[in-house]
């Protein structure tokens, strides 16, 4: 069973669970630099330059991604397992 964050998910050919507009490969990728820079919260609105470290500048890259994925008002947030 999804949890209730399920609009913010889609099935790959594969039948995988992934982030919307993400591949299966990025989903686990996201997740893993998620745990990495240890539960960031809410990140404040910073430019890809004010980004410390690599897997911050890459976490960042793949939320954007993601939520250019979304569809209009779906009232997601920060993507959770």
């Amino acid at each position: 069973m999804m949890s209730i964050d399920d609009d913010i998910y889609e099935r790959d050919a594969q039948g995988n669970r992934v982030l919307v507009g993400l591949t299966f490969a990025e989903t686990e990728e996201f997740f893993q630099l998620d745990a990495t820079i240890a539960d960031p919260g809410t990140f404040p609105s910073l430019s890809a330059d004010e980004w410390r470290s690599p897997d911050e500048r890459r976490w960042l890259e793949l939320f954007r991604k993601h939520q250019a994925a979304l569809p209009p008002f779906s009232g997601s947030k920060k993507p959770r397992r």
